[in-house]
């Protein structure tokens, strides 16, 4: 049962919402208030219920909320400390008095509500959606436009050759998507189909990890690899989930016009006809979901669980970079998601080659100043298996940041991770190898260069290791005279 103390303009409004809920009590010392009930509306007690009498009344012990929203403060402050001796397990929800900060010191209340601050930021939230409403209404003008032109040129008999169109939009994503990067493309193709504009996605280089490969597989992710794609073949250009050319297909051609640009990272280098940067969001997903929110699209089973592990994702399990609109999106996707299928891609079967090279980096590892792990695990082909490795050795008992390298494809590729927060990887990667990425995870891509013409495979792995790790040690300030105690294990 809830108990409401306080019918007047501010009393009214939170019973008007709250009505619904539970069975209902009102107690407020002036009658006329209660005029305009109708008969059975709720129960409502006129008196003071500053006197014990009067909550007995209003059965206070049965209440398992009680609210207090009359607008005398010393009215309120004794009847929370009638309250806390007659009915100790009651939530205690109560009005505040900006003036008055410390009204209800030693009280045993659980909330203070202020009407104004309420107020306000509730105004705050309705201006958050009258700037999302100004995006999209952008965003669907792009897509009108390139719509327009798609019809123009199909109208046009003298130009039937260049109608052949393989879709209004190009999604394009970064090469090697991770989850953020498809989920977010698939969300902005429904939001595209919803307002009757055609597109598909495309990618360079691979679909890595085996929990990606599995999220294309069980949500059926329709992609087009950017070698079988002409860009000219659409009237629009998409980008999500990267801002920058340098984490795109290499032969783009700058010269196109990007159209829609939407993401979360900072520092990109690509200009747009329409552009959402949020740096705060800890994924491109979060964001495109508060556009399917603001349109009212509710994203089906498949949708929902790609947007939810994006998320997951991207934020290492809300542990990284994760704001308070990721908790509340995740949220949202929670209720429509497809649990069984979620696992299913958090938890693939693991192929050979990765299993391979999580036994190479056990074996050839190397430790460092007793918590630092380095393993060269030689030639690889699939290069998402360092980052696993990577990961798996930052378990080991006393290790605190683990490196992995191997050549793949004339390059040598490597992983990072750390658990300590005195060093930056991303910063680290960066001044070593032009590498780059988080804090705790980062990674780097440097050419074979003069290693390429040594045929001996144990010539070519002593002479990678041995630079490789030199330089890692050196850019963390680590140098041969303190490093001399390193141990193969």
């Amino acid at each position: 049962m809830i108990l409401a103390i306080g019918y007047g303009a501010f009393g009214r409004k939170v019973v008007n919402c709250a009505k619904k809920l539970d069975k209902l009590t009102i107690i407020d010392i002036n009658e006329d208030v209660f005029e305009s009930l109708s008969n059975g509306t709720f129960n409502h007690i006129v008196g003071d219920a500053g006197q014990l009498e009067v909550l007995q009344r209003a059965k206070i012990t049965e209440a398992d909320t009680i609210l207090i929203m009359t607008n005398n403060n010393e009215l309120n402050r004794k009847i929370a400390e009638l309250i806390q001796s007659i009915n100790d397990r009651a939530y205690v929800i109560v009005r505040g008095i900006v003036k008055y900060p410390e009204l209800y010191e030693g009280l045993n209340v659980d909330k203070v509500i202020y009407p104004l601050e309420s107020a306000a930021k509730d105004v705050v939230h309705e201006i958050q959606k009258s700037k999302l409403r100004r995006k999209l209404l952008d965003l669907r003008k792009i897509v009108e436009d390139a719509k327009t032109k798609y019809n123009n040129l199909c109208s046009d008999e003298n130009n039937l050759d260049d109608c052949c169109f393989d879709a209004h939009f190009l999604i394009m994503l970064h090469n090697n998507p991770d989850p953020d990067a498809m989920a977010s493309a698939m969300a902005l193709k429904t939001i595209l189909d919803r307002w009757g504009a055609s597109s598909k996605i495309a990618y360079a280089g691979k679909i890595g990890y085996d929990e990606n490969k599995a999220m294309v597989n069980l949500l059926g992710i329709k992609l087009k690899n950017i070698l079988e794609v002409d860009m000219n073949k659409y009237c629009g250009i998409a980008i999500v989930d990267s801002s920058s050319y340098n984490s795109l297909y290499s032969e783009i051609d700058r010269s196109r016009d990007i159209d829609i640009l939407l993401d979360h990272h900072k520092d990109g280098d690509i200009a747009a006809n329409y552009s959402d940067i949020q740096t705060e969001a800890g994924a491109t997903a979060t964001i495109l979901t508060t556009y399917l929110i603001q349109l009212g699209i509710e994203p089906d089973r498949h949708l929902a669980t790609a947007l939810y592990y994006a998320i997951v994702s991207d934020t290492n399990n809300f542990k990284r970079n994760a704001s308070k609109m990721d908790f509340e999106i995740a949220s949202y996707l929670q209720g429509l998601m497809d649990t069984k299928v979620l696992e299913m891609i958090e938890n693939p079967e693991m192929e050979t080659e990765t299993m391979d090279v999580l036994a190479k980096a056990i074996s050839n590892r190397k430790i460092i100043k007793g918590n630092i792990a380095l393993s060269y695990v030689g030639n690889i082909k699939n290069r998402d298996a360092l980052p696993r490795a990577a990961d798996f050795l930052l378990k080991m008992e006393g290790i605190y940041t683990t490196y992995i390298f191997g050549i793949s494809d004339d390059n040598i590729h490597i992983s990072a991770r750390t658990k300590d927060l005195r060093v930056d990887l991303g910063a680290l990667m960066n001044e070593a190898f032009m590498g780059g990425g988080h804090q705790a995870s980062a990674a780097a891509c440097i050419p074979l260069g003069i290693f390429e013409s040594v045929s001996d495979k144990v010539s070519l792995r002593q002479l990678v290791e041995e630079a490789i790790q030199n330089k890692i040690l050196s850019t963390m300030g680590i140098y041969e005279d303190e490093s001399s105690n390193n141990t193969s294990e």
